[in-house]
């Protein structure tokens, strides 16, 4: 088959424009030029660091193990010398601004602001062993959620970025392992919606969510004396995050709108994250911290640690093995004014 200028063939070219469209569609991927192993990708919007790691992780299944990023002129420059000669020469296709006019779609399957690892309450399908310290007693607790993000549509605001809106619906539940038949204690039902918007190491979250707390039926049987709260509140949130190539900040706030009892509206959140990818035989090393307080709780901080290995196919699945410790009130609806410690190890999923 005849090369062109010593291109790769069309084909790969053509699988490589179906490939993105297919896994990463919204962001305008195109394939400007294929020489010895290297691909250079033209985008029509910034991408953030993780963004281009997903990218660059699926393309080494096409052998391509080395990618140049031709991204619009209002991206950030190269930082230093070897970034300006890994950039894209004179030859490469020029972004322009009719090129970055959003293209509204329906369903993606892109997350745009990237879940919170370290959150206790972040809608996601986990499992996790806990020793808990509550109060005077301790036990071996099992922490499980059920939950999920799904996109409805992308690209509605006409900025020149990503945006989307979507749905995210959890059930956390606690179970303790120290009673014959693993009681219920608790579990908080989520339902609320995500508009999300992302510009290269920026994004951003605003969301409404609604969330009711419940007592589980063997525990109220169990404690007599345990006053059962109507807990159900719904709660406005806007979140900012900064990505560099490792790490990420985030910070931001709630406001409750509606609460029974009545509580203080004012919530606080801030954290950090860092990855290192493939630390060990391909894994990814992650630890992160999420601290949070409220104006209820009389701005107590609350912490939160994970550390642990994170294993991703080329796609976006990826499961992570966390050992986790926390410090504050318990994330536990019915009991968020009890002081809570406990550690212990957990599998976390992204689908």
């Amino acid at each position: 088959m005849s090369r062109a200028s010593g291109a790769e063939p069309l084909y790969s070219r053509g699988y490589i424009d179906a490939l993105m469209d297919n896994r990463f569609p919204g962001l305008g991927l195109r394939v400007q030029a294929i020489d010895a192993g290297h691909v250079t990708l033209s985008t029509r919007i910034c991408l953030g660091p993780w963004q281009k790691r997903d990218i660059a992780s699926l393309l080494e299944e096409t052998r391509h193990k080395n990618v140049i990023w031709a991204e619009p002129v209002d991206c950030s420059p190269p930082k230093s010398e070897q970034d300006k000669s890994a950039a894209p020469d004179s030859k490469a296709k020029e972004i322009t601004e009719t090129e970055a006019i959003p293209d509204m779609y329906a369903l993606p399957e892109q997350v745009l602001f990237a879940p919170l690892i370290a959150d206790p309450r972040q809608p996601r399908f986990s499992l996790s062993y806990q020793r808990y310290k509550i109060s005077a007693q301790k036990f071996a607790a099992a922490s499980v959620a059920f939950g999920e993000y799904f996109g409805l549509a992308a690209d509605f605001l006409g900025l020149p970025g990503n945006s989307q809106i979507g749905l995210q619906g959890a059930v956390f539940a606690l179970f303790n392992l120290n009673t014959p038949s693993s009681d219920l204690i608790n579990a908080d039902y989520w339902i609320g919606i995500p508009v999300t918007y992302r510009k290269g190491p920026w994004s951003f979250l605003a969301r409404i969510y609604h969330q009711s707390s419940h007592l589980g039926d063997e525990f109220i049987l169990d404690n007599p004396a345990v006053t059962r709260v109507n807990l159900s509140y719904e709660d406005a949130v806007m979140l900012v995050s900064y990505e560099w190539e490792k790490l990420r900040i985030y910070g931001g706030g709630d406001y409750i709108i509606h609460s029974e009892p009545d509580l203080a509206c004012t919530h606080l959140q801030a954290g950090i994250e860092f990855i290192q990818p493939h630390a060990v035989r391909g894994l990814d090393f992650i630890t992160a911290l999420d601290v949070q307080s409220s104006q209820e709780l009389d701005w107590e901080n609350s912490y939160s640690y994970q550390a642990g290995f994170q294993f991703k196919n080329r796609g976006n699945r990826r499961v992570r093995l966390m050992f986790e410790y926390f410090d504050g009130h318990s994330p536990n609806g019915q009991f968020f004014r009890e002081r809570l410690r406990y550690n212990g190890i957990g599998l976390y999923f992204r689908f």
